[in-house]
This record gives C-alpha cells, structure tokens and sequence, in this order.
C-alpha cells in the first residue's frame, strides 16, 4: 500500500520587503536532494495590505510513501534541517511544520 504524503514547512522571513531565499536555502534543499525528495516552494504575504506584513518562504515536499513509518523519518529529517536553517540564518524569524495526507 502507497500513500501520498506532504511535508509542509513554512520560514518566516525577518525581511517582509523583499522575496529573497534565505542564504542557507541552498543548503537545506541539497539535503532535500540527496535523499530525492521532490520540492517546491513560493512566498508567500498572508497580510500584504496590513502594518504587521509578513512574508513567509512556504517548501512543500510531496513524495509517494510504501511504508508508514518513513513517514516519520523523513518528517523527523525534513524538520531538523528546518530547524538547523532556522537556528543559523539570521533572514529567518521561526518555522513551522505539518505533515498532510
């Protein structure tokens, strides 16, 4: 049995002004690709038109999962290297992660 599954994380950017990766982007995509996980990602401005404009980095990882439990490692991956980008880049304020299925 296969079942699709999304990893979505979510950085909120320091800078709301302009829609630039953060500089340790390339290192957490590297990752994403060295275990082929396909990825997307965009920006996006929840409150575009308010004083407290904000601009969040939105990756979505959608892979084809045949047993249950990589779902839990590679969530456990994918939110690490989140967390490493987060705790190191300065253009990022927090994250967040879900998993969707």
């Amino acid at each position: 049995m296969s079942q699709s599954v999304k990893f979505i994380v979510t950085f909120k950017l320091a800078n709301s002004e302009k829609e630039v990766l953060p500089a340790l982007s390339p290192a957490f995509e590297a990752t994403l690709e060295r275990f082929l996980l396909p990825y997307t990602h965009y920006f996006e401005h929840p409150h575009r038109n308010t004083k407290s404009a904000s601009l969040f980095l939105v990756y979505t990882v959608d892979v084809c999962i045949h047993q249950a439990e990589a779902v839990f490692y590679l969530g456990k991956l994918i939110e690490a290297e989140a967390g490493i980008l987060q705790l190191f880049d300065s253009g990022v304020e927090s994250f967040s992660f879900r998993v969707e299925s």
